[in-house]
């Protein structure tokens, strides 16, 4: 599981970010320095983190699948950007 928190987000403190994270077993959290609760001025760096924590799954279930389920894991996912 992902989280993607703003360092500046006024909603949800980077400090209940950090409890709420203790809690779920693999969880990965990750701060964006600056972004607001909206990742308002932050976009393309919340997209590039989502992005990179599907490739990195995606890594890891390469060597863990057979190479007869690696298309079908490929296409579900797959994830296009309006960014």
């Amino acid at each position: 599981m992902l989280t993607v928190h703003g360092s500046d987000d006024r909603i949800v403190s980077v400090t209940e970010a950090s409890e709420f994270a203790k809690y779920i077993k693999n969880h990965k959290l990750c701060v964006i320095e600056g972004a607001d609760h909206e990742f308002t001025s932050h976009q393309h760096q919340l997209a590039s983190t989502v992005l990179s924590f599907f490739k990195l799954d995606l890594k890891k279930a390469d060597d863990d699948v057979s190479t007869s389920n690696r298309d079908h894991i490929r296409s579900a996912l797959m994830i296009k950007s309006r960014i």
